[in-house]
């Protein structure tokens, strides 16, 4: 938000809290954390073998990595991060409000894994960012 600018959460409810009728902000997140899993896997699985094998490699000596010795889960978290910084994703304050407005343009992305990291959330586990 700009100076001077004040959200409708701030014009409703004097500064405090979400407004009316919004989801908590746990839930918010963790919807926020499976769309933008959603994205990434979308194009993780797009990327031709050749494509996949050339992030790797660049990730890896990156990293400083052996890719030789790298196990299958640490070759794809490699990937993957290296994905989050090509792959535009929206920051969590724009999504969370383009979701309000617009939350049936979403649900067909989320399978609903949101609800398990929402129930973790409340049993006092920490939710983590993208």
């Amino acid at each position: 938000m700009g100076p001077g600018l004040r959200n409708e959460s701030e014009d409703r409810n004097g500064g405090t809290g979400p407004r009316p009728g919004t989801q908590p902000d746990a839930e918010l997140r963790a919807k926020y954390l499976e769309y933008c899993s959603a994205r990434l896997s979308e194009v993780f699985l797009s990327l031709s073998d050749e494509h996949t094998y050339r992030i790797l490699e660049e990730a890896a000596g990156e990293a400083g990595e052996d890719l030789a010795s790298l196990g299958f889960q640490s070759k794809m978290r490699l990937v993957t991060g290296k994905l989050r910084t090509s792959v535009p994703l929206p920051e969590f304050a724009a999504w969370a409000e383009e979701y309000r407005q617009h939350p049936e343009r979403f649900e067909p992305m989320l399978l609903g894994l949101w609800k398990e990291a929402v129930k973790t959330d409340d049993a006092g586990g920490e939710a983590e960012e993208p």
